[in-house]
């Protein structure tokens, strides 16, 4: 079982320098809109469902995309504008769907959690919280349901190189994409630290329960089914102490950095690289922490998304540029981008939050 001081060692063994990494140019060349089955749909928490669904093909996609999933029937016909002859004093004839009910227009963005290609089917699965009509939808699907989604879209992460050390910090529903990730980086040096309000709020598959860590654990662990069947070891932590530490997870995530031997801290070593997805704040803290020990960090934002693919202009997000004299916003030492075409994945030191 990996210890902190295993993962120090195993990378304080090898030499090497940062390197640069370029995020933005890595977007997806390939997407389209299909419509899938569902192959399983289980419970996986108070709030949570792990989502997987089968198709004949799909893209080539990698950790940090995401799709745009429709939450409502494939087959529905769309919504067609017509022209009503009404007088104020009697009762509208309200014979569509949209006016009898609750119905989720726009689809909804979700990140791959992760994939498996089988001979002639491609599974994709997914995390999901209930918060909305659109969820509650996808959380009442059965198997064999039919679900349109849209995808891959977005950038990508830049993977470590061989001899870096990859932290894996995911918070609540940001935990997907770092589930994806973590496949990527099977036989690898990694860690991850996922954090949730309770214990009942984190969508992980928790083994060897006797044996829960205390509240100011911060040992991995190969207790994550998710993560263990890549060799990668976790540190869980919960807001109330239900389980393991007791805090944030960015505590455990600085406590652990501190722990770090001086020789990983010098710039001729390898420097750790983090990844992290989840609540707003918290992935600011994950960048801030970064940026106080020199460290690269890559962040999975997220946004409300009408259309994934630039065209409603809903998702944008405040960035620095490299150089201030050119466009777009000349003068500026800033700009907008999309989350949707420009991310979802940012390094976090030039994120304007």
């Amino acid at each position: 079982m990996p210890t902190i001081n295993n993962v120090i060692r195993t990378a304080s063994a090898c030499t090497g320098g940062a390197r640069s990494f370029r995020i933005r140019d890595m977007v997806a060349r390939q997407r389209g809109e299909f419509v899938a089955s569902v192959r399983a749909n289980v419970s996986l928490c108070r709030e949570h469902y792990r989502l997987v669904l089968t198709l004949s093909q799909f893209p080539a996609s990698e950790p940090g995309q995401f799709v745009q999933i429709l939450c409502r029937e494939p087959d529905e016909d769309e919504t067609i504008a017509r022209e009503v002859d009404w007088e104020g004093e009697s009762p509208l004839d309200a014979t569509g769907r949209e006016l009898l009910g609750p119905l989720a227009y726009l689809a909804r963005p979700f990140s791959l959690a992760g994939r498996r290609d089988t001979t002639g089917a491609v599974e994709l699965e997914f995390i999901h919280r209930v918060v909305g009509i659109g969820t509650e939808w996808l959380a009442r699907l059965q198997v064999g349901d039919r679900v349109r989604l849209l995808g891959p879209l977005g950038n990508r992460f830049a993977l470590p190189a061989e001899d870096e050390l990859a932290i894996l910090i995911g918070g609540g529903v940001g935990i997907p994409p770092m589930l994806y990730l973590a496949g990527k980086l099977a036989g690898r040096r990694a860690v991850a630290f996922c954090g949730a309000l309770s214990r009942d709020l984190l969508p992980l598959t928790i083994e060897g329960e006797p044996g829960v860590p205390g509240p100011d654990s911060l040992e991995p662990l190969m207790n994550v089914a998710e993560f263990s069947r890549h060799g990668i070891s976790a540190v869980l932590s919960t807001d109330d102490g239900s389980y393991g530490f007791r805090g944030f997870v960015t505590q455990t995530l600085e406590r652990f950095l501190d722990s770090l031997s001086p020789r990983l801290r010098v710039s001729a070593s390898p420097r750790p690289v983090l990844y992290t997805c989840g609540p707003e704040p918290m992935m600011k803290r994950v960048a801030e922490i970064a940026a106080e020990r020199g460290l690269e960090c890559q962040v999975a934002v997220e946004r409300a998304m009408a259309c994934g693919m630039g065209t409603c202009q809903s998702c944008c997000i405040r960035v620095r540029k490299a150089d201030p004299a050119k466009a777009p916003l000349v003068g500026s030492d800033w700009c907008w981008r999309l989350a949707c075409t420009d991310g979802p994945i940012f390094r976090g030191a030039d994120l304007l939050w």
